[in-house]
């Protein structure tokens, strides 16, 4: 009967605490808790951990990296008339532009410009342009 009666109280305690630890727990809807907030499923939480963790081999996926920003060029269109293709030395416009007009390069390759950084691309034969240099306004 001792038995038994521990055993109620045993099961009683571990389910008061699972439901105590739950209630303080953030809840997360896309990452976990950490701390008073939430933080990325892929980060590590150093708020509830140990203060002097040895550091391990793992990269750490949390450092920011730095990436070089490459600003179009501008570019001024040379022929009477330019027409854009969807790719290089492909037979679909995309688009018409006029003589004077000014567009941005983001890159080249084998005579051609890519002058849409967004989707569907663009591109232009690479002699119907000339780059602008400075302020002409």
């Amino acid at each position: 009967m001792m038995i038994k009666a521990s055993c109620y109280a045993l099961i009683a305690i571990s389910v008061l605490s699972i439901t105590t630890l739950q209630s303080h727990a953030r809840n997360c809807i896309k990452g976990k808790p950490c701390g008073n907030g939430c933080i990325a499923k892929q980060k590590t939480c150093r708020i509830d951990g140990p203060a002097n963790s040895a550091p391990s081999d793992k990269p750490n996926r949390s450092v920011i990296r730095r990436t070089v920003l490459r600003l179009p060029k501008v570019y001024q269109i040379v022929a009477e008339d330019a027409y854009a293709r969807e790719a290089p030395d492909s037979a679909v416009s995309t688009g018409h532009y006029k003589q004077g007009q000014r567009v941005f390069v983001y890159t080249t390759s084998d005579g051609w410009a890519r002058i849409s950084n967004m989707q569907p691309e663009e591109w232009l034969e690479l002699n119907k342009l000339q780059p602008v240099y400075g302020n002409a306004d």
